[in-house]
């Protein structure tokens, strides 16, 4: 599991709902949240990240990716698919579309979404992540956050040890590191373990 860091978030109008920026020149952060190695810049490729409008589009473009590997000669599970998904975070559901209504209200046209996006709770979002996995739909996620820096916080407080619970990732040894750069911080116990 990784996010991508971008401005505010990766929501239009999220600049004008937070102070919170990513610093100059480092738009579009890409961090692992895990402890998986997954080298993006390896030839041939061993990372490929889609974006789909919905599961069942998502684990098509993982079995066409999977596919092409394997044409190359290549071993298909030498590729990791990562499905970009937009994430929205709060105590409930309830809250979170509020927020995401008051987001799409600064802006003059609606906002399409460019990937499946998840709107709800860190428990809902955990079960999503866990599922997607069990049914392959994609290896991981690569998570989107529409606001930043609260739904990360979301992410690292309450869905992380969640999935690290059920056994289904290992939190990243330098993460506390990689989110110093950004002036966030955190000293979660799951993290040092």
């Amino acid at each position: 599991m990784a996010v991508e860091l971008s401005g505010a978030g990766h929501h239009p109008a999220s600049g004008s709902h937070t102070e919170f920026r990513i610093p100059l020149g480092l738009s579009d952060y890409w961090v692992d949240l895990t402890g998986a190695p997954l080298d993006l810049v390896a030839e041939p490729a061993t990372v490929v990240r889609v974006r789909a409008r919905d599961l069942r589009e998502a684990q098509l473009r993982r079995e066409a990716v999977r596919a092409r590997v394997a044409d190359e000669g290549r071993n298909p599970d030498s590729v990791t698919v990562l499905l970009d998904l937009e994430v929205l975070l709060a105590d409930d559901h309830r809250s979170a579309r509020r927020e995401l209504a008051r987001l799409d209200a600064s802006l003059a046209r609606p906002r399409v979404p460019d990937s499946i996006s998840y709107v709800g709770t860190a428990p809902g979002l955990s079960g999503l992540i866990a599922d997607i996995g069990a049914a392959g739909v994609a290896d991981g996620v690569t998570l989107l956050p529409l606001v930043l820096p609260r739904v990360l916080d979301r992410v690292v407080d309450d869905v992380l040890p969640d999935l690290h619970e059920r056994g289904l990732t290992r939190p990243s040894e330098i993460l506390g590191e990689v989110l110093s750069r950004f002036g966030l911080s955190t000293d979660r116990a799951v993290l040092a373990s």
